[in-house]
């Protein structure tokens, strides 16, 4: 097998839309995936060799350059000074922990939890907010790629602006212009790998080959150049985290199986799925009956992709994510011959992957890449690129950061009005009995104070009329016994409302245990909760400019919560009453 190695420099934007966010923006993934790669070098290798596209199926030599997994392109993944790796899902830190800077380098302190000395020393771990890391000589350091956020409209295609239904305003989370990714090919044929250099290559040595990746590339995204390293001579033994299998083997106890890149496994049943079992019982059936699991860190995405020549999105699939840990227990071996042998079912997964769409990069797993690792200081992201055409990013200027600022508290309140909306249904009397309790003049009146404490930005409004605890509401006796009797999961409507203007607040350990409502549905919502800052509170991160919820904007939701409530018990008593005269 050889390895056929290369790096891209971004001229442009690249836009590699992933399946996430929400439905007026395409975010990019954090890599370029290799399905972009072998696309690009399909339509380069058709046009450099002449070739038709109805004699692609009849073309052996095609099949197998690009289709029959016989060659792999993997991912590339972001390059300082080597090929870095995702990060591991079982590498943790403490929650509120400060990041350790001094004039040359900023660190933070990490554990492996993976490691059996580490489990249950750390107190309220968080994991690592970073895309990529690189693991040498028992030392981690952290990175991740830099972003751009643009915003466009949309423009009929005849009139060349935005029309009525035809010019809603979109935006693009890509990776941004002026870094190196890394990418590499596998080529189990090794007369394939001067093949596919001379597509990445140009005749003229002092000529860079240009190529456009990703989407809309029409408006200015997709641009990079090419340089092939190894020049010379391909590597023909070809580590992906430059430490020998046998080495890595030999030196734990556990096997730790840790996904260098998403992977898509299928059930007995042909299904496609990602539940920790399908993996684990997938690892026993291919290296050994008595494989013993014992731990699993790990997290599930949909991966999709697009066709050109079909115009088509691919099918959409659940698949385990990259940077997934999963630990065994080592079986036993009756002699070294055994175990030899089990060694080399480990170098040959590792060589050619696990399940499906390996010829676009998915299924790349390593086993036991970080070793005997604990805990310890590691470094995060340096200043410098790691090639000298590269020019330093310009700081922002004061109006560019204004506006950096506006757009993420834009996106912060955009995506707060989804968790309250999500919230309204489980915070509302279920039971008919239960709505019933209250009068809708009491309601009308909670709403309007409420409004009144919005209004003011304080909740003393609010408590004035039910009290901050049962004993000094000011209720009527009449208004009080309405309050108690409209329960919402057992709890009195009035207890409610005070429950949540008492944790609305952020600091204290209210923070850490989630008793504020806003910091549990964030934590607890797919997309959110690696939006955070050090402090784990909610944070939008636009050029570098953080916006984080502060103690204001969480008052101000908890009440326009506590209104949408009543306004929702008001409406369902309505509803209530409007189909019972029906009935009648």
């Amino acid at each position: 097998m050889k390895a056929v190695s290369f790096l891209l420099h971004t001229q442009q934007p690249v836009l590699a839309t992933s399946l996430q966010g929400d439905p007026n923006s395409d975010v990019s993934f954090s890599y370029i995936p290799g399905s972009m790669i072998r696309g690009v070098l399909i339509s380069r290798y058709l046009k450099q060799y002449s070739c038709k596209e109805p004699d692609i199926l009849q073309n052996h030599d095609i099949q197998r350059l690009f289709f029959d997994g016989t060659t792999r392109f993997l991912n590339a993944y972001l390059f300082k000074e080597r090929r870095t790796l995702p990060v591991s899902l079982c590498l943790y830190k403490e929650k509120n922990q400060k990041n350790k800077k001094d004039d040359n380098s900023e660190t933070i302190h990490i554990y492996n939890c993976s490691n059996p000395d580490i489990k249950g020393t750390i107190k309220s771990p968080q994991r690592i907010s970073h895309s990529f890391c690189i693991i040498e000589d028992g030392s981690i350091s952290l990175y991740s790629e830099k972003r751009r956020i643009n915003i466009h409209n949309q423009r009929h295609r005849q009139r060349g602006k935005g029309i009525e239904g035809n010019g809603s305003v979109f935006r693009y989370d890509a990776i941004d212009a002026g870094q190196i990714f890394q990418g590499v090919i596998l080529c189990d044929v090794d007369d394939d790998a001067p093949i596919i250099k001379s597509l990445l290559t140009s005749p003229d040595e002092n000529e860079k080959v240009q190529l456009w990746l990703g989407g809309s590339q029409s408006a200015g995204y997709g641009h990079v150049t090419v340089k092939i390293l190894h020049d010379d001579n391909d590597e023909t033994i070809w580590d992906e985290v430059k430490n020998e299998l046998e080495t890595r083997f030999y030196s734990q106890k556990n096997l730790v199986v840790t996904l260098l890149s998403d992977v898509i496994l299928r059930d007995e049943w042909g299904q496609v799925s990602s539940h920790n079992e399908l993996f684990i019982n997938t690892m026993i059936n291919l290296l050994h009956p008595e494989l013993k699991h014992l731990d699993t860190y790990s997290n599930s995405v949909i991966v999709g992709g697009f066709n050109r020549k079909w115009g088509l999105p691919l099918p959409q699939v659940s698949a385990f994510s990259s940077g997934s840990v999963f630990v065994f227990k080592i079986p036993q071996f009756p002699d070294k011959i055994k175990r030899m042998e089990f060694v080399k079912k480990l170098e040959e997964i590792e060589n050619a992957g696990i399940g499906e769409r390996k010829v676009d990069g998915f299924g790349r797993l390593a086993f036991n890449w970080l070793q005997n690792y604990s805990s310890s200081d590691v470094g995060l992201d340096g200043k410098k690129y790691n090639d000298n055409n590269l020019n330093e990013p310009q700081s922002l200027n004061h109006t560019s950061k204004e506006i950096a600022i506006k757009m993420g508290k834009r996106i912060l309140r955009q995506k707060l009005d989804d968790l309250m909306l999500e919230n309204i249904n489980v915070n509302i009397p279920q039971d008919k009995k239960d709505r019933n309790a209250i009068k809708n003049s009491q309601l009308s009146r909670l709403i309007d104070i409420a409004t009144k404490a919005l209004f003011n930005k304080n909740p003393d409004d609010l408590y004035q009329f039910i009290g901050k605890n049962k004993n000094s509401s000011n209720l009527t006796k009449n208004a009080r016994e309405q309050f108690e009797k409209t329960k919402i999961s057992g709890i009195s409507l009035d207890e409610k409302i005070r429950l949540l203007l008492r944790d609305y607040k952020l600091d204290g350990e209210q923070a850490t245990d989630y008793h504020n409502w806003i910091l549990y549905a964030w934590a607890t919502h797919t997309q959110h909760s690696s939006l955070v800052n050090d402090e784990g509170l909610p944070t939008i991160t636009i050029a570098e400019q953080q916006v984080s919820l502060d103690n204001d904007l969480s008052l101000e939701y908890t009440l326009r919560l506590i209104i949408a409530i009543a306004k929702k018990i008001m409406k369902d008593k309505n509803k209530d009453e409007k189909n019972n005269g029906l009935s009648s």
